[in-house]
């Protein structure tokens, strides 16, 4: 491979945007559409290198480097055609506090139709280094973020060792299509006729933010960190009672809701699960970088359990049920109908009236390679990522892993009522976390828990 061109003349070109591209920008009444990435290092990393990498992936996608544009009829992005990377790279040196600095960085928000659809900066404090990164989720979501990463992280790695060599940025299909494709005829046409979203939340029940304008709250991240040793516990515990981390997750984070939330008699809370669509296709990869995701809501019913043990279990055959038919498939063809079918504006209109964003939603974004996050030998101490950042009465718990530490982040629009709210609920779920990690399980003890649990949902 050739050394990276600083300033490239770019042709300009157009192309349409897809039916996850405009329903991210359709979201923008509730969240700010963005993903948010910070990766701490252990010491200092070569800056003008590092700009290097990020031009040589970002000029293989070129949804990064355009601007999203509207019309009646249609939206598609056209391209920059004097994109140059030191348009969205900077450097600031502070004192102290590196992540407030990274915070301020990552809540702004990009201005799709104005300007390229990322932006970095890299934090020099005391002699270690913070990569900030600004992505506009319209253009991909957490799985596709994490495989760009490690893309800047591999070529990055090259240029500090002097390796030249061509790479392979993937830039085929971004389309929601692309699920049917491993499919057969029967399994396509019965996923396509899947036209409602199963599991409907009818009940309208959400956080108790604060009642004020818009206008008096800030974005924030209000976050938790479960550490290593209780999160390899609760793996031992998890893997002994037959559920999974999700499961786990779900359950504690439906006992620290309920006990914040108001529920009216004969009320369920369902909370919406994000699924990563590319279980469905052949190379569990998607043919360009773009967003993949759906969801499915879990519904534990007017009973969510006694004890934490209980609530589990119930998350378990809740999702169970969920992940048996074609999970996050639900839905799907009919907004693909709405978009080809209406003019943009109309079906703008027509989704941004009747879809019902959730209300309260979880996104476990995964597990960061530390193997694949790789600068050159530079280490990576942290890292998380987390996803939009919600207006009242929205909110979503966002979760990614690293070195076996579970990075939680509640991002929102909040007065300093709201973030303390948050942080009551994380202070519940850390008990409930621990209660679960902390349990004596023996053969006997589970036999029991299950024939009560039964009996319990045959009562209910």
């Amino acid at each position: 491979m050739s050394k990276p061109i600083k300033n490239t003349n770019y042709a300009q070109e157009s192309f349409p945007a897809e039916m996850w591209d405009k329903m991210q920008h359709i979201m923008e009444n509730y969240n700010d559409h963005m993903v948010h990435v910070s990766i701490k290092f252990d010491g200092e990393i070569d800056v003008e290198k590092m700009k290097l990498a990020f031009k040589t992936v970002v000029d293989g996608i070129p949804v990064l480097r355009s601007v999203y544009v509207q019309t009646f009829v249609k939206a598609e992005w056209i391209t920059l055609e004097n994109f140059e990377i030191d348009d969205v790279f900077s450097v600031k040196e502070v004192d102290g506090n590196a992540d407030y600095e990274s915070e301020m960085f990552l809540v702004q928000r990009i201005r799709e139709n104005r300007e390229a659809q990322f932006k970095v900066q890299i934090l020099k404090c005391e002699g270690k280094d913070t990569m900030n990164i600004l992505m506009n989720h319209m253009c991909l979501d957490g799985a596709d973020f994490k495989e760009f990463i490690y893309k800047v992280a591999g070529i990055y790695s090259d240029l500090v060792n002097g390796i030249e060599r061509k790479y392979h940025i993937k830039n085929g299909s971004r389309s929601h299509m692309q699920v049917y494709e491993n499919m057969t005829e029967g399994e396509k046409e019965e996923a396509m006729g899947l036209i409602s979203y199963s599991k409907k939340q009818k009940a309208k029940i959400s956080y108790p933010y604060e009642k004020v304008s818009r206008k008096k709250t800030h974005p924030r991240f209000i976050s938790y960190k479960l550490d290593a040793e209780t999160f390899e516990k609760i793996k031992a515990n998890g893997k002994m009672l037959g559920v999974s981390v999700n499961d786990i997750i779900l359950g504690c984070f439906y006992r620290a809701t309920v006990k914040l939330c108001t529920i009216k008699e004969g009320e369920a809370l369902g909370i919406p699960n994000m699924v990563d669509l590319r279980r469905y296709t052949k190379t569990g990869k998607t043919g360009g970088f773009c967003n993949l995701t759906s969801m499915v809501v879990a519904n534990l019913g007017t009973n969510i359990g006694s004890d934490v043990f209980e609530t589990i279990l119930k998350a378990k055959i809740s999702m169970d049920e969920l992940k048996g038919h074609y999970p996050g498939l639900h839905g799907l063809p009919l907004l693909s109908k709405v978009f080809q079918y209406a003019p943009y504006r109309i079906a703008h209109f027509l989704i941004g009236t009747f879809f019902k964003n959730p209300l309260i939603g979880i996104s476990n974004i995964g597990l960061f390679d530390e193997k694949r996050l790789q600068f050159a030998g530079r280490e990576v101490v942290d890292v998380y990522m987390t996803g939009s950042i919600k207006h009242a009465p929205y909110m979503q718990l966002s979760l990614s892993t690293f070195r076996n530490e579970v990075t939680h982040i509640v991002a929102s629009y909040v007065t300093d009522k709201d973030y303390e709210m948050f942080e009551t609920m994380f202070k519940h779920y850390d008990s409930e976390l621990r209660e679960f990690a902390n349990l004596e399980l023996t053969h006997e003890g589970i036999a029991k828990s299950l024939l009560l649990l039964l009996h319990n949902a045959n009562i209910n």
